[in-house]
Order: structure tokens, then C-alpha cells, then sequence
């Protein structure tokens, strides 16, 4: 069985605004972002399949930490 986590991180192509990594056994997967109108976004890498609740809690959890609604 795959092992997702997640790793809060800047990045460097966009002012180094926060976002966060979603690895699959250590590969990177794809990540969640804030949009430049202050939406959140996932962007895929590949196409992947993902554990809802999981995901459903980092997204949540980064919202709240980022300061801004989803």
C-alpha cells in the first residue's frame, strides 16, 4: 500500500509562496497552491489515485494555516 504525505514548503517560481508537496513513497505527486485570485488549486503531476479523507484534511488544514477560504 502507497504512503502519502504531505510537506509545507515555498515555492521558488512563484515569489516563494507557501504550498504543499503531496508525495506518494517519497515521489512527488502533485501539489496544493493558492491561485493568484486566492483560491486553492491542486495540480497534478500525473494522474494519481488518492486517499479522499487524506487529502480532503490537508486541504482543509492548509486553508486554515494560509490564512484564506477555499
Amino acid at each position: 500500500m502507497a504512503r502519502w504525505t504531505a510537506e509545507i514548503t515555498n515555492d521558488p517560481e512563484s515569489d516563494y509562496a507557501l504550498c504543499v508537496e503531496l508525495l506518494e513513497d517519497a515521489q512527488h505527486r502533485g501539489r496544493v497552491e493558492r491561485a493568484p485570485d486566492g483560491t486553492l488549486r491542486i495540480v497534478w503531476y500525473a494522474p494519481v489515485s488518492v486517499p479522499w479523507e487524506w487529502l480532503n484534511g490537508i486541504v482543509a488544514r492548509f486553508a486554515r494555516e494560509s490564512g484564506g477560504a477555499m
